[in-house]
């Protein structure tokens, strides 16, 4: 994302803010939003520019050291670089040059849990069912 102290003076607007509309327009019409939410969305999710860039991918490079910290401290569980491509360096150079990337806090080993065995129930419907049959006979 640029940043809008510099987009602003040279006439291009915020450029962050209106990517961050872009985005919440899409999760309007993918009916993830609420079009009236889309302020609310852009406030909680949005992040001011890293980079005074055309916003290709060095522009999200920065915020990867932050992400780590806030995914170390508990404060993050994932973050998403968003890499987009230039449409005249595309152009001029005929070349791939955007990506996103997911950086997400590892769970670590996790121990699966073993549950109850085929034998295990057996025995269990077993023993209730012994007891039922007990209570019969005592009538």
């Amino acid at each position: 994302m640029q940043n809008p102290d510099v987009t602003k003076p040279a006439g291009a607007g915020d450029v962050p803010l209106a990517n961050y509309k872009m985005i919440a327009a899409l999760g309007v019409k993918r009916g993830d939003i609420e079009k009236a939410s889309m302020a609310d969305f852009i406030q909680n999710h949005g992040m001011e520019g890293w980079a005074p860039t055309q916003g290709h991918i060095p522009s999200g490079i920065p915020y990867i050291g932050f992400a780590r910290e806030e995914i170390l401290t508990g404060q993050t569980n994932r973050a998403m670089i968003v890499g987009k491509g230039s449409l005249f360096l595309g152009r001029m150079t005929n070349q791939f040059d955007g990506i996103s990337i997911v950086i997400e806090k590892n769970p670590g080993k996790v121990e699966e849990s073993k549950g109850v065995s085929e034998s295990e129930v057996r025995g269990l419907v077993a023993e209730a069912m012994r007891d039922f049959a007990s209570h019969l006979l005592e009538d």
